[in-house]
């Protein structure tokens, strides 16, 4: 053996021992880095220190166009510069097909368009860009500028900034729906920001969404008058604490407030609670008399309730149980529903004089599906609260963890978000909520929108079945370069079976030999 075939495995050891070194810096840095940014540029950083790239960039999609969010080797200047279009140059190819792109040469590119300016063109310099995806959708670039590489560390380059573009993906993805939804809220709210004074906003309220600002100003409205009130909302969006909001402004902080849950009444006895029997017992109207009623859960209650309903709202006047005299108060009455309040009406379940009158002032609270921006600050805001409840040290949401977060569709709005929380609070063991604090239910493919099955297709199981077994064969032939027995053991089955099956799919072993290097070396 020469000294030249001594040298070249010590070699590529400790070029792979470098590639480990630096997936294990990273790794490192995205467990531990909560803030987006700060994290894309400690890996540019590692990238540079480890690997001595000239420049890094990250770029993140922006409608239509790729913009620079964080960059190692550009001057804030130089960085602004940095948008292109989808399509357009290497970054914008990249972006728009999904494929990484390796410019050995960029001074003899004709798409290379160095946008930011930051190059001088002069002597050899190789250009990588690698997509970075979420959930199978395009969100943003990764590249690094080399200096005179060899073909071998461009292609361990290129390897490499794939891998990483797969780790930070998860953290890139979220930075990504705050951008986008910064910018849609932008374009929404510009003249509603400009219309409403965040003296409107109810205290401790988080949500800065179009539905939610426009609900604040509802009930900043609805606190300076002493007109009736229906909030409208799903289950578990927060209608109790619209209803406190008006409660606590200044106007009738002061004043009396009582409240009835309607939802597991029968009629008899939300009559007897709220307008009292005579002669003995109190009702909510008598005793909260120039303050508030709030009655939750009140789409559900019978006509003869409700005609007697309309007529304290239109004339400020009932009757006890038992009695035939009028009794007066002025108590106002704030009701809630999540029901379908037009359709009963249709259905003859609910009287239209009702209806209408009871619709005069409508705060609508949306759901948490149409307020996904809101969610992180929701998610903070319920971890800080139930941390400081059990005595517990936990201060932050892993990336992937609020990744999980914000794609799942919430059927039970913000109620569930907070249970959620709580749960992941109790059983968490860290200082960090990650992807194993948090419930079954937002691990499965159609919670995260990754199903490959649709509800109303008929599924054909023996060919998911095969197609699955494909791919894990595939693989493991692949690692094990087309050698059969070797990919039997790690599979730990029989060769037989294994034969079995590469007979059965139609796969060819031979395709996946590694060719044998040549003579010499």
């Amino acid at each position: 053996m020469d000294s030249n075939s001594k040298v070249k495995p010590a070699r590529k050891k400790k070029k792979y021992s470098l590639v480990v070194s630096v997936l294990h810096d990273i790794s490192k840095v995205v467990v531990r880095m909560k803030d987006v940014s700060i994290l894309l540029k400690e890996v540019l950083d590692i990238l540079h220190k480890q690997l001595n790239l000239t420049r890094g960039t990250v770029t993140l999609r922006n409608g239509d166009f790729l913009v620079i969010r964080a960059s190692h080797g550009l001057s804030e200047e130089e960085r602004k510069r940095g948008v292109y279009r989808m399509g357009e140059g290497v970054t914008g190819s990249v972006a728009e097909r999904g494929v990484s792109r390796v410019i050995p040469d960029i001074s003899k590119s004709p798409d290379f368009l160095n946008r930011t300016g930051s190059r001088t063109m002069r002597g050899k310099t190789a250009f990588l860009c690698v997509p970075i995806k979420s959930r199978g959708n395009v969100i943003g670039t990764l590249s690094i500028d080399r200096t005179r590489p060899t073909k071998y560390i461009l292609r361990r380059d290129l390897r490499l900034l794939e891998t990483i573009a797969n780790i930070i993906a998860d953290a890139v993805s979220v930075l990504f729906l705050e951008m986008a939804e910064n910018e849609k809220l932008h374009a929404e709210n510009r003249e509603l920001r400009t219309k409403i004074d965040m003296e409107l906003r109810p205290k401790n309220a988080i949500g800065n969404c179009a539905s939610m600002l426009k609900a604040y100003e509802l009930i900043a409205k609805a606190a300076k008058c002493d007109a009736h009130i229906l909030i409208r909302g799903e289950v578990g969006t927060g209608k109790d604490f619209a209803m406190r909001a008006i409660a606590n402004s200044q106007q009738w902080r002061n004043k009396p407030i009582e409240t009835l849950d309607c939802s597991t009444m029968r009629d008899s006895l939300i009559d007897a609670e709220l307008f009292g029997t005579y002669p003995s017992k109190q009702g909510l109207l008598e005793k909260a008399d120039g303050g508030i009623v709030y009655l939750d859960s009140m789409g559900l209650i019978g006509q003869p309730l409700q005609v007697k309903l309309l007529k304290y709202m239109s004339s400020g006047s009932y009757k006890k149980s038992g009695s035939q005299k009028d009794f007066h108060s002025s108590a106002r009455i704030i009701a809630s529903t999540s029901g379908d309040l037009e359709t009963r009406m249709r259905d003859g379940i609910i009287r239209p004089d009702f209806y209408y009158q009871l619709s005069v002032f409508t705060i609508f609270i949306p759901p948490l599906r149409e307020r996904r921006r809101d969610i992180p600050a929701l998610a903070k805001f319920f971890l800080q609260k139930h941390a400081r409840l059990r005595e517990k040290k936990i201060n932050s949401i892993s990336s992937a963890a609020m990744s999980m977060l914000c794609a799942y569709h919430w059927p039970s709005n913000v109620r569930e978000l907070e249970n959620c929380i709580e749960r992941a609070v109790i059983i968490s063991a860290g200082q960090n909520i990650t992807e194993s604090d948090l419930p079954p239910s937002l691990q499965t493919p159609q919670s995260t929108n990754t199903s490959k099955l649709k509800s109303n297709e008929n599924i054909d199981f023996e060919k998911l079945v095969s197609e699955f077994e494909r791919e894990i064969i595939v693989e493991v032939l692949a690692a094990n370069g087309g050698n059969a027995a070797a990919a039997a053991r790690q599979l730990s089955v029989t060769r037989r079976i294994l034969n079995y099956k590469i007979s059965k799919l139609n796969i060819t072993p031979k395709s996946f030999k590694k060719s044998a290097p040549p003579a010499g070396r």
